[in-house]
């Protein structure tokens, strides 16, 4: 049975990764109305009977949210169940369900009416939520029955403030990001490094939208870069901190030639897909060192 629930886990996880990327496919095709201004039926039918491509992809979004949904609420109440008296579990379970049911409200909003760039960004932040949430419970759930170990490291007081600051920091620059894409700047600026041959432009302007979240992005780089350093030379027998801010690093540097590539292409399909991907893989990586970071070693999680 605890072979089972892990399963359940990793494919829910999967299954939420391919919800947010999914969620990128509607956006950048402009395939958002695909159902019309009906939800959660699509032109009133459960299943369309028009054919246009943008209306599939909207569809095959809502089935895979509804499927993800499903999957989220047996592994929130199987988990519950199974390890109610692990730390972090029935906090995480109500979690997974509750930031899964946002989600889906603020897409079915979006679609009923017509939505500020604001709050359609804060759709692929919840988003990256419940993705989180879904992941962190796979984690707990490999430690207490494929692992046999609980990862509560001896940290000092500074390195903890610093992984706080640098989840939310991330979350900042992710909003940022989604508020890009939601205000038609991607291509604000049509160069890089400069931004339409000027080192700083007009920031009251698509072009500054786009400068702004570059500039948030370059400093998330450095403080990434920072952080694996000082993990070096304090917490390298850590390998949980060591790989995981390592591949933090790969993984956000593979973000930034993605998101360079998307201008120079002009908004290639692909790489705006490999865009989301990536960033959801970074917040998922950021998110498990946070929670790390915050448990205590006397605890039994």
């Amino acid at each position: 049975m605890s072979r089972a629930i892990r399963l359940l886990g990793l494919l829910t996880t999967l299954i939420m990764l391919i919800v947010i990327i999914m969620g990128a496919l509607v956006t950048n095709t402009g395939s958002a109305q695909g159902c019309g201004h009906h939800w959660p039926l699509c032109y009133g039918e459960v299943v369309p009977t028009m054919h246009t491509h943008q209306t599939w992809i909207e569809f095959s979004h809502r089935a895979v949210t509804g499927l993800a949904g499903i999957l989220i609420l047996i592994l929130a109440v199987w988990s519950w169940i199974s390890y109610h008296k692990v730390k972090w579990v029935k906090m995480l379970a109500i979690g997974t369900v509750l930031f899964v049911v946002i989600q889906a409200v603020l897409g079915g909003l979006a679609v009923i009416w017509p939505q500020s760039s604001f709050i359609l960004a804060l759709h692929f932040g919840i988003s990256l939520i419940s993705f989180a949430t879904v992941l962190l419970l796979t984690f707990i759930l490999y430690e207490q029955s494929k692992w046999k170990q609980t990862f509560a490291p001896q940290l000092t007081k500074g390195f903890r403030t610093n992984i706080l600051l640098l989840f939310i920091y991330l979350y900042v620059v992710i909003y940022s990001g989604a508020f890009v894409r939601h205000t038609d700047s991607s291509l604000g600026c049509m160069d890089f490094p400069l931004c339409n041959g000027k080192l700083i432009p007009n920031l009251y302007s698509r072009a500054g939208i786009q400068f702004s979240h570059r500039f948030l992005a370059g400093v998330l780089v450095l403080w990434l870069v920072l952080t694996f350093i000082h993990v070096v030379r304090r917490y390298k027998n850590l390998p949980l901190f060591y790989w995981g801010s390592f591949w933090s690093i790969i993984i956000i540097l593979c973000q930034a030639g993605s998101g360079i590539l998307v201008i120079y292409t002009r908004m290639q399909l692909n790489l705006l897909l490999l865009h989301s991907f990536f960033v959801t893989l970074l917040f998922g990586v950021l998110s498990i060192l946070f929670m790390v970071a915050f448990r205590k070693k006397e605890q039994n999680i």
